[in-house]
């Protein structure tokens, strides 16, 4: 069951306690928001497709395009690199501000 909390800066705070899975805590706006989210997130914890999203939503799409460059693109043959690296400026250009909990295929 979840727990919805008003905060002290008037948004309301989500917490799913759920044994055999990480506590899960979000912040929303609106109440309803926050109880739609909860009941989403536990209909997933029981059916088995929880996926844990936090990291993601932390993310930015322009940073995982450089951590990719310096960890994997580096290891890869100069003709390689200089493809990958021409076509960075425009990913980052149109969707660098995106989390990559937004960006879908």
């Amino acid at each position: 069951m979840a727990i919805i909390v008003r905060t002290e800066s008037k948004t309301w705070k989500a917490l799913i306690r759920k044994k055999g899975f990480p506590t899960t805590v979000k912040t929303f706006r609106t109440k309803r928001d926050a109880e739609d989210w909860a009941r989403r997130t536990e209909d997933e914890m029981v059916c088995g497709v929880y996926i844990q999203r936090a990291p993601a939503e932390r993310m930015l799409f322009s940073d995982a395009l450089d951590r990719y460059i310096k960890e994997i693109s580096s290891k890869k043959r100069e003709r390689t690199q200089k493809a990958e690296l021409t076509r960075v400026p425009p990913l980052k250009a149109y969707s660098g501000k995106y989390s990559l909990a937004a960006i879908t295929p």
